[in-house]
C-alpha cells in the first residue's frame, strides 16, 4: 500500500511538473537587483553538440536580443551551464537562468550532460565531466555569437562540471563560480560518521537513470537502512556500497577529487550558504585552495550568504522568521564577479559573508574571520547556558533514546529547502529525549561569524549512541529557531581512525561539528542548545537504545563554543 500511494503520490508531482513547464516556465523570471542590458531574448537555437567520441548533448542558447528578438550582431561572452537535472525541466527552472543570463549581455549555453535528460550516451556521474567540458567549451568559443571568452557557473552537481572543466585547462575558459557543492563525495555523504539519510543519500538513488526516479518510493524509516533502496524498488548497488562504507576507508579514495584544484589556474568564485547540506565540503574546497594553490590566492574570492541548497530565500526573502532584505541574489553575485574579471577590474574583497539578523555583510581576507574571537559557554545541570564554568560536584542529566521514536524534527521536510523550514522548535522541547540550555536574555547583540562546535562528555548504556546539538536564536516570546546543528557518533568520535566500539558507561567527548554560521544574535533574545540522541531523518538514526548521561561537571564539563566579532556586545 505505501509503495501504491508513493507511485500516485509521485504520478501527479510529474503532472504538476508538467503543467509548470508548459504553461509556467515560460513565463518565470530570477529575482534581480541588477539591470538588465537587453530588453529581449533570442531562444530559437538548440542543437546537439558532438563530444570527441562523437556522442551527442543536448545544448539550449540564449542570446541577447534586440526589440524585434533579433539576436545582436556583436559577439559576446558567454555563460556555460552543464548540469544532470534537465535544461528544460521545470524543477531546475533553466529557461529562466537562461534568459537571466542573455539579457545582462551574455551568450547562456545551458547543456545537459552526458546520459540524462536529452543527452546521449551512458550517464555515470563525475565520470566524464572533464573531457566534456572541454569540448563544449572548445564548441562555444568557435560559435559566430561568441567572442571567445567562457564563463560557467552554477551549483550542486553543476559545481562539480565548473572544477572538472577548470582543471582541463582550456584556454577559452576565462573563470568559474561552482556553488554548494564539495570535491570529497565522503564528506557529502556523511557527517559525524551518519549517514546524510534524506539529502546526498537519496540524491545516490535518484542518479541511476536518465531522468528522475520517484523518490517517495525512499521510506527513510525502514529497517535496516542498507535496504530502503532494495524495499523502494530503486536502483540500490551504489546506495548499498555508501552504507556498506560508513567510514573513509579506500573505497572513497575514488570519490576524494579534491586532486582537480591542482589544475584550476582561472578566477574562481566559491559560494554557498548557512543553511546548505553541502556548506563542509564547500568550504573544504575553499580551504584545499587556499593550502594548494596559494600563488593564485588573489584570483579568489568566497561568498556566504543566507541560503540553502535551493537558494530559497532568494525567491521568498525569508529565513523561517528572519526577513532578508532586498538586494543582490545568489546569481547577482556570481554577475558581479564575472563581469569583473571579464573586464580586467578589481574582485573586491576575497570573503563576503552575509550575517542573518543583521542585514549587513561582513568582509575579510581569509575564512575562518581572523578577528572572531571565541565565545565558551558551558551546559548547566539546571539547563542554564553560561560563560561560568561548572562546579566540581555539578550532576548529570541522563535520557532515554528509542530508535522507534526518534526526534525526527525533518521527517517530511524538504533538506535542500532549509530556510523554508525553519519554524519554531518548542514542541521538540517538550519531549523527554530533548535537552534544552538556554542563556539568559543577552544585554547587547551578539554576531556569531565562523565555525560552531560544541564538545558533549557523554555516557551510554548503549552498544553505539549519537550526539546532536542544535544552536538555537530564542526570542523574547520564546519562539526558538535554528541556526546550526551537528551530529557526531561515538564509534565515529575519532574522524581519523576506523569505527572503534563503545564502552557502556565510560564517559566520551563528543566533538560536533555544527558547521560554519553568520548570525546576529539581538539583545533580548537568548543563545539555546538542544541536546539530544538523533535529528532524523537529515542523518540516519543510530539502531541501539539505551540511557544517555549528559555531564556537566568540572571534570567532565560540557560546552558550546562560538567565534563572536567584537566581543560580547
Amino acid at each position: 500500500m505505501r509503495r501504491l500511494t508513493a507511485d500516485i503520490t509521485w504520478a501527479l508531482t510529474r503532472l504538476h511538473l508538467a503543467g509548470n513547464r508548459y504553461l509556467a516556465l515560460p513565463f518565470k523570471e530570477l529575482p534581480s537587483a541588477t539591470a538588465e542590458r537587453f530588453p529581449r531574448v533570442d531562444t530559437s537555437r538548440a542543437t546537439m553538440v558532438a563530444m570527441r567520441d562523437g556522442t551527442r548533448l543536448r545544448t539550449d542558447v540564449y542570446l541577447p536580443a534586440d526589440r524585434t528578438r533579433a539576436p545582436i550582431g556583436t559577439p559576446v561572452p558567454a555563460m556555460l551551464i552543464r548540469m544532470p537535472y534537465g535544461v528544460r525541466e521545470a524543477y531546475a527552472y533553466m529557461p529562466a537562468v537562461g534568459r537571466y543570463w542573455a539579457r545582462r549581455g551574455y551568450a547562456a549555453v545551458l547543456q545537459d550532460v552526458r546520459g540524462r535528460f536529452g543527452s546521449e550516451g551512458v550517464w555515470t556521474p563525475f565520470a566524464h565531466e572533464g573531457e566534456d567540458g572541454w569540448d563544449t567549451i572548445d564548441w562555444v568559443a568557435r560559435q559566430p555569437w561568441c567572442d571567445g571568452r567562457v564563463a560557467m557557473s552554477g551549483e550542486s552537481y553543476y559545481a562539480f562540471t565548473q572544477w572538472a572543466a577548470a582543471a582541463s585547462g582550456h584556454p577559452a575558459l576565462a573563470c568559474v563560480a561552482p556553488g554548494d557543492m564539495g570535491l570529497d563525495q565522503y564528506t557529502l555523504l556523511y557527517e559525524g560518521g551518519a549517514l546524510c539519510l534524506s539529502s546526498t543519500a537519496l540524491w545516490a538513488c535518484d542518479q541511476a537513470g536518465r531522468g528522475y526516479l520517484n523518490p517517495y518510493r525512499f521510506d527513510t524509516r525502514h529497517l535496516p537502512v542498507r535496504d530502503i533502496a532494495d524495499a523502494a524498488g530503486l536502483p540500490a548497488e551504489h546506495y548499498r556500497a555508501i552504507v556498506d562504507h560508513p567510514a573513509r576507508d579506500d573505497f572513497w579514495a575514488e570519490g576524494d577529487r579534491r586532486d582537480l584544484l591542482d589544475r584550476v589556474e582561472v578566477p574562481v568564485l566559491v559560494w554557498s550558504g548557512w543553511y546548505d547540506n553541502l556548506l563542509p565540503g564547500t568550504l573544504q574546497c575553499w580551504t584545499e585552495l587556499e593550502r594548494r594553490r596559494p600563488d593564485l590566492r588573489d584570483r579568489r574570492r568566497l561568498v556566504l550568504a543566507p541560503t540553502d541548497h535551493e537558494t530559497s530565500c532568494d525567491f521568498d526573502g525569508r529565513v523561517g522568521r528572519i526577513p532578508i532584505p532586498a538586494g543582490p541574489r545568489s546569481w547577482d553575485r556570481v554577475l558581479e564577479f564575472t563581469d569583473a574579471v571579464l573586464a580586467g577590474e578589481p574582485l573586491g574583497p576575497r570573503v563576503r559573508a552575509h550575517v542573518t539578523g543583521e542585514d549587513t555583510v561582513r568582509y575579510a581576507d581569509t575564512w575562518p574571520p581572523p578577528d572572531a574571537v571565541p565565545l565558551r559557554l558551558f551546559l548547566r545541570a539546571d539547563g542554564e547556558l553560561t560563560p561560568e564554568p561548572p562546579t566540581p560536584d555539578e550532576p548529570p542529566t541522563a535520557f532515554a533514546y528509542d530508535p522507534c521514536d526518534p526526534v525526527a524534527a525533518w521527517e517530511g521536510r524538504d533538506p535542500w529547502a532549509m530556510t523554508t523550514t525553519l519554524t519554531d522548535r518548542r514542541p521538540l522541547h517538550a519531549r523527554a529525549d530533548v535537552l534544552v540550555y538556554r542563556s539568559t536574555p543577552l544585554p547587547d547583540p551578539v554576531t556569531v561569524l565562523g565555525d560552531v562546535r560544541a564538545s558533549v562528555s557523554v555516557a551510554t548504556g548503549a552498544p553505539d549512541a549519537d550526539v546532536t546539538v542544535t544552536l538555537l536564536d530564542i526570542w523574547p516570546d520564546g519562539y526558538a529557531q535554528l541556526v546550526q546543528e551537528g551530529i557526531r557518533r561515538l564509534s565515529h568520535r575519532d574522524p581519523a581512525a576506523a569505527p572503534r566500539p563503545v564502552e557502556p558507561g565510560r564517559v566520551y567527548r563528543a566533538e560536533v561539528e555544527l558547521g560554519a554560521g553568520g548570525h546576529r544574535f539581538a539583545a533580548g533574545h537568548r543563545i539555546g542548545v538542544e541536546l539530544s540522541g538523533s535529528a532524523f531523518d537529515r542523518w540516519d538514526r543510530n539502531p541501539h537504545a539505551g540511557r544517555h548521561t549528559v555531564h556537566h561537571d568540572g571534570k567532565a564539563p560540557s560546552h558550546l563554543d562560538l567565534p563572536i566579532l567584537g566581543g560580547r556586545g
